[in-house]
């Protein structure tokens, strides 16, 4: 018997899900939750499949307690980038879109491209990745109702109180939850080691250090530095169609938005103080890139960097770093 496939839409309450078993399709609807998980599986049953390949697209949290269910129940599952779906969707000259053709859809894909197979956070990876973001997120509405003060003199009185309010209540709220992520750290010493050694970078700070750590859940799924990279999505992009047309290459930015984000300021800090990473801008420069291309160029050798501290489990040295590789 081939293999069955399954393609998963996902929304925030209900899963739409296509079945395929030789070349003919199946289709329902779940709640997500629990109780739709076990009704997935009593579907199953009812088509007499015990296995299946699943595959889903990346949506953030909503498809995180599906992907954990159908691993524990021995199902194959992969969670795919949204944009490989919707070039493949393109390819087929799909006309339509609701939940039910894009489920389907998914489940083509997963028979026609290889899929890395899901594998589940560690729950204190987890655990750390939530108050990270947690974190940014306060801090990004901190920001704004501080901006918001700045223009006070065009603000009532009362609404001047309540943002100042509300800007403390936030500064003690990301306290309690810096002091929960030293918690984390200090109850696991081999994740209290790696974000150590990342800090031994130059540039590189402790928040930088958890928002990779929480990042990736294992590290050995990249083979070197370069891949790595390209999960943070800072390998560059080339654009160029036979001998006339070629376009100035970018970055990809198709990887974690958390982990560029994170190692923006790193960058700009290790330009400035990081004796090995001034001289590589200098040689930038002298190339003729601009700013803001040394800028990423320094992010992603600070990637190749941190993920050889990982791999090898030991601390920065400016004389093993070999930055024509990185």
């Amino acid at each position: 018997m081939s293999k069955v496939l399954v393609g998963i839409d996902v929304s925030k309450k209900e899963l739409s899900i296509t079945m395929i078993i030789s070349d003919k399709s199946y289709h329902c609807s779940v709640a997500n939750n629990k109780d739709g998980f076990k009704n997935f599986s009593l579907w199953l049953n009812s088509h007499k499949v015990d296995k299946v390949t699943a595959c889903m697209e990346a949506t953030g949290i909503y498809g995180i307690a599906f992907a954990d269910y159908l691993f524990k129940q021995s199902h194959l599952v992969s969670i795919v980038n949204p944009a490989c779906i919707n070039a493949f969707a393109k390819s087929k000259l799909s006309r339509h879109k609701n939940d039910k053709v894009d489920s389907k859809i998914i489940a083509e894909y997963a028979g026609k491209y290889e899929l890395k197979s899901y594998i589940p956070s560690d729950p204190t990876i987890l655990e750390l990745r939530n108050i990270y973001d947690c974190i940014e997120n306060l801090k990004d509405q901190y920001r704004k109702l501080q901006n918001y003060l700045e223009c006070r003199e065009h603000l009532a009185s009362e609404v001047i109180k309540t943002y100042e309010k509300l800007c403390v209540s936030l500064l003690k709220e990301i306290e309690k939850l810096e002091q929960k992520i030293d918690e984390i750290l200090d109850n696991n010493v081999g994740l209290k080691e790696k974000v150590g050694n990342i800090q031994t970078v130059p540039g590189v700070g402790k928040k930088t250090a958890v928002a990779v750590i929480s990042s990736v859940s294992d590290m050995k799924v990249f083979k070197n530095g370069r891949e790595f990279a390209a999960f943070a999505g800072l390998t560059p992009r080339e654009y160029q169609s036979g001998t006339s047309v070629k376009k100035r290459s970018r970055i990809s930015k198709i990887g974690s938005s958390r982990l560029r984000k994170a190692l923006y300021f790193p960058a700009m800090s290790a330009m400035q103080h990081n004796p090995l990473m001034k001289n590589f801008a200098a040689k930038l420069k002298l190339r003729g890139k601009c700013g803001k291309v040394i800028l990423v160029a320094i992010m992603r050798k600070l990637a190749h960097i941190i993920f050889g501290l990982i791999k090898h489990n030991t601390i920065f040295d400016v004389n093993a770093v070999n930055l024509r590789n990185a």
